[in-house]
């Protein structure tokens, strides 16, 4: 929805992108007032009421009309597309939990989200951070302990309370595993507190170890292109490698029109994944991202794929997650093309 939003207003005339520009600051400054409690004065909100007007109602008509707030969970929202839909009036509240925690240890409060965080712990439930590399607890927060202003250094998310399973059915290894002696249930997860919220990094299995011993997230690296309007999928590559790669599964939809819009001849989807101004588009998004990014997380090369990773194919998860294994696996010769003469 907030690439074909974005796509539409691109494609629109310069009073329109003027418009949405102006409605969208309007809501930022509501939205940042909500988030102090505060109300906006009569100026503002009439401002508000026309914005709505003039851009944001056809967005609340798609989504039935009386949306009042919608709920994310599963993978991570994109800090941009929260903020977004919030400015256009419809509160996204992020929450964070597992199977095992049946399912929710966190989420935002409706009063005041903070988009890039997955909120504050529930009532009765236990959150804490321990340090990887010590396992010491370096804070911890309980759902009783609000208002906080906790921050702490990053770490494995650890959980104990009543919503905490007691074991895996039939498997007391993989139950020692999970559940310590102390009781904390182990998420996997690596995250840290930020004046009270819940920040989640990645998964601890997900880290990557570079060559030159730099240790790597992908999922905040791959967090940044959710909302590049030509990329469908993206997996980051890296685990021993001298620098990062990219699998890609573009958004065809936006690459046909693209294409027809500027003239690209092209029979097939396979087509474009070799077209020069095609490569151009996707190569323009990386040296933007690169730019900014630390020297180890750069991505220096990438590749265009034109199957999507889905559950069907084994690819992904049944709760939409990348296995990024089997992706690897399956995509080996065409991953060590992008290594290729590197001694």
């Amino acid at each position: 929805m907030y690439n074909i939003i974005s796509k539409s207003v691109e494609e629109g005339s310069s009073l329109k992108k003027k418009i949405f520009q102006w409605a969208l600051s309007t809501g930022k400054k509501v939205a940042a007032l909500d988030e102090k409690g505060k109300r906006p004065g009569p100026i503002l909100k009439a401002q508000q009421s026309l914005a709505h007007k003039l851009v944001f109602a056809k967005l609340h008509e798609k989504m039935g009309g009386q949306v009042r707030f919608a709920v994310s969970g599963g993978a991570a929202l994109p800090k941009a597309i929260g903020e977004f839909f919030q400015a256009a009036g419809v509160k996204i509240i992020e929450g964070y939990g597992l199977t095992e925690t049946a399912p929710v240890l966190s989420f935002n409060p409706m009063a005041r989200p903070r988009y890039g965080t997955v909120g504050h712990v529930i009532s009765g439930v236990t959150v804490a951070i321990q340090r990887t590399s010590d396992n010491e607890i370096i804070g911890k927060l309980s759902g009783d302990d609000y208002p906080s202003t906790l921050s702490t250094g990053e770490g494995e998310i650890i959980a104990k309370g009543p919503n905490i399973m007691k074991g895996y059915w039939n498997n007391k290894e993989a139950t020692r595993e999970a559940i310590d002696p102390d009781g904390w249930y182990h998420t996997g997860d690596v995250g840290r507190f930020d004046n009270g919220y819940l920040m989640i990094t990645d998964r601890i299995k997900h880290m990557m170890v570079s060559k030159g011993g730099k240790n790597i997230y992908p999922g905040p690296i791959e967090e940044q292109f959710k909302t590049v309007q030509w990329i469908d999928q993206l997996l980051v590559i890296g685990e021993g490698r001298e620098y990062l790669t990219a699998l890609i599964v573009p958004d065809f939809e936006a690459l046909r029109q693209y294409a027809k819009e500027h003239q690209i001849p092209h029979k097939s989807a396979k087509d474009l994944l070799i077209e020069s101004n095609i490569l151009k588009l996707f190569d323009k998004e990386f040296r933007a991202y690169s730019k900014k990014a630390a020297a180890h997380e750069k991505i220096r090369k990438f590749k265009l794929i034109d199957e999507a990773f889905t559950v069907d194919n084994a690819m992904m998860t049944p709760t939409m997650k990348l296995k990024r294994r089997a992706i690897e696996k399956h995509y080996a010769a065409l991953i060590d093309e992008m290594y290729a003469g590197i001694v």
